[in-house]
């Protein structure tokens, strides 16, 4: 440990003060004297010997007394550094001239001179000096009460904490605790920050593109809307009875121009006349195999009854239970309407500190504040929730009553129906014979095709060019409705790809929701350790001071934590701290600082006679005193 004692400060023509010769005490100094007597000019004294600066770290302040002209300020200090004397002093000196011709002098500015146990210095090597001994920053963290807290920037004071309490890393922070291994892994060569930075750039992504596809999807169900209202099966149907029939008329013609045509009309003509015969023997068979025994339904229709019966009975019951969970459904509610009234009817009181009774602060009121309303607002959000799962097993118990007595009524129909199809029911007598189904039909359309061949082989016998003229204008015709069939299938195959796309773009819709639940996760997981890691860090933090405590972050709106550096005491601000608690807190952080540069300077405490205890710190001090009955320096 560095240790600079300052042993003797003279002070001639200095700022207000003339004269002043003052001794100091290793250990504690106190120099009592009225507002204005010079107490602050003595500590300017040192930090302009040392830096060339007040105590306030303006370079720019009146040096020599304004009510007597021409004098020469010189400060001189005798230091012990590490037990051994150095002897400093700095005298302004102004600059007079006489220029040619001019019989007075002129006043040319001042000139510094910089002596170091009595050898004249140049500026340069007697601030390498000073330089080597103490850091101006240093110094001024050291001898300051108020340097740190008050007026160094909160970054730059969290910064110093940084380097003073030797904080770890996220990765070293992550590699010591087991629950967050897996962000560990995931990290790689990134920080936590970076790493969430690069997970809400996802996130981004994929909530852009989940925002995209309903739109993309709603437009192609709009298109298979459109094409889905065409019959594709009859267009499909008629194409290939176009085909046959295209091929047919193509098959007349080519035989028609080969001289076989009509041949071919004969064996047309005998083939249907077989087909009929066929047909006939066929439906004399079916009538032939009706000749079966009657069958009596009444034992199965009085099952049914008994069936329905029972079905009826049962329904009735589920009925009546339903009716029990929605009675109970609506007192449950009218429980949680009461509980709601009674939270709503609850007001902050938290704004009174519970140990001394005073009103918090204001940011501590707005905290409890905030974090009574976000309590309340949770227990609502909580009811709320309940009610509506409350609700929606209400609703779906109404549904299911509904239901029930809508199938209750459908099976008493059906069981009146039974019933009376019972009670009217006469057993059967021997089954009428009928046809094969459609056998009228199919022997009208074969004879509808013998009498066209007959009338196809009277045309050919005689105009074969009048048959071939009606053949053409059939092929035509034929051809014309081939084109609109086509049209109306090649719409098929876009409908195809447009289903296929509607399932591959609501397949992108369930991945990227998927995707975006596990970067929520992940996200989560980031939140978390933030959480930790802000507590880690301000316990490690805290943990090095004896008064003051650190405010690292804040909790933002959203969740988030932001990087602050507020002092504390007992939750105060340091702002709000009275004059006393400021000085002892400022003591209490100049310790742990001299601790970690391994360096004591005499420290200078103004306003000291606020404090009727000052905070124990292993360095000297100085106390600057306020003494109404001093007017004049007074040291002791």
């Amino acid at each position: 440990m560095n240790t600079i004692i300052l042993r003797s400060l003279d002070l001639n023509y200095f700022k207000g003060i003339r004269s002043l010769h003052i001794d100091f005490e290793a250990g504690m100094t106190s120099i009592y004297g009225d507002n204005a007597t010079g107490k602050t000019t003595v500590y300017d004294a040192l930090t302009w010997l040392l830096f060339g600066k007040d105590s306030s770290g303006s370079a720019k302040f009146s040096i020599k007394p304004t009510d007597i002209p021409g004098v020469t300020p010189m400060v001189t200090a005798i230091l012990e550094i590490n037990g051994e004397p150095m002897k400093l002093r700095k005298t302004l000196r102004e600059k007079w001239s006489k220029p040619r011709g001019c019989a007075v002098a002129q006043y040319d500015g001042d000139t510094t001179e910089y002596t170091i146990d009595d050898v004249p210095r140049k500026e340069g090597e007697y601030k390498r000096m000073i330089a080597a001994i103490i850091d101006e920053g240093v110094f001024k963290l050291l001898t300051n009460v108020h340097a740190f807290a008050r007026d160094l920037p909160w970054k730059e004071r969290r910064k110093q904490l940084a380097e003073v309490c030797g904080l770890p890393d996220d990765k070293a922070i992550l590699t010591s605790v087991p629950q967050f291994a897996e962000l560990a892994a995931a990290l790689g060569r990134r920080t936590v920050d970076e790493y969430k930075a690069v997970l809400t750039a996802e996130r981004k992504g994929a909530n852009k593109t989940l925002d995209s596809l309903p739109i993309r999807i709603d437009e192609c169900e709009r298109r298979v809307s459109e094409l889905d209202v065409l019959d594709y099966d009859k267009a499909q149907a008629d194409k290939s009875a176009l085909d046959a029939q295209k091929g047919a008329l193509l098959a007349d013609l080519s035989r028609l121009d080969g001289g076989s045509l009509l041949t071919a009309a004969e064996a047309d003509c005998r083939r249907y006349e077989a087909d009929l015969k066929t047909l006939d023997a066929e439906n004399a068979a079916h009538r032939a195999s009706q000749n079966v025994p009657v069958q009596d339904d009444r034992p199965a229709l009085s099952s049914k009854i008994n069936e329905l019966a029972w079905t009826l009975n049962n329904l009735d019951r589920m009925a009546e239970d339903c009716e029990k969970n929605i009675e109970a459904a609506d007192a449950q509610l009218e429980e949680y309407r009461a509980v709601w009234r009674s939270i709503q009817a609850e007001t902050f009181t938290g704004d009174i500190c519970p140990t001394c009774g005073q009103k918090l602060p204001a940011i501590e009121a707005a905290q409890a504040k905030a974090k009574f309303e976000q309590d309340k607002a949770d227990r609502e959000a909580r009811l709320v929730k309940d009610s509506d799962l409350i609700k929606q097993n209400q609703a779906s118990q109404k549904v299911r009553h509904a239901e029930l007595k809508e199938k209750a009524v459908r099976v008493r129909e059906e069981y009146e129906q039974v019933k009376a199809q019972l009670d009217a029911y006469i057993p059967p007598e021997a089954p009428a014979i009928e046809d094969l189904p459609g056998y009228k039909e199919r022997r009208a359309k074969v004879t509808q095709y013998i009498e066209e061949a007959r009338e196809k082989i009277g045309r050919i016998q005689s105009d074969q060019q009048a048959e071939r003229d009606r053949l053409n204008s059939q092929l035509s015709q034929l051809n014309m409705e081939l084109t609109r069939v086509s049209q109306v299938l090649a719409a098929k195959a876009q409908l195809d790809e447009t289903r296929a796309r509607v399932d591959e773009l609501k397949a992108e819709q369930r991945a990227q929701a998927t995707a975006l639940e596990e970067i929520d996760r992940k996200l989560a997981i980031c939140e978390e350790f933030s959480r930790y890691r802000c507590q880690f860090i301000t316990d490690s933090v805290n943990s090095r001071f004896k008064l003051a405590r650190f405010r690292l972050f804040t909790q933002q709106i959203n969740g988030g934590v932001a990087d602050c550096c507020d002092v504390m005491v007992d939750g105060v601000p340091y702002a709000d701290l009275n004059n006393a608690m400021q000085i002892n807190v400022g003591l209490d952080i100049i310790q742990t600082l001299s601790e970690h540069y391994g360096l004591r300077v005499p420290l200078f405490v103004d306003n000291a006679e606020s404090v009727t205890k000052l905070q124990e710190i292993a360095t000297q001090v100085v106390r600057l005193v306020v003494s109404e009955n001093d007017k004049e320096l007074r040291i002791v």
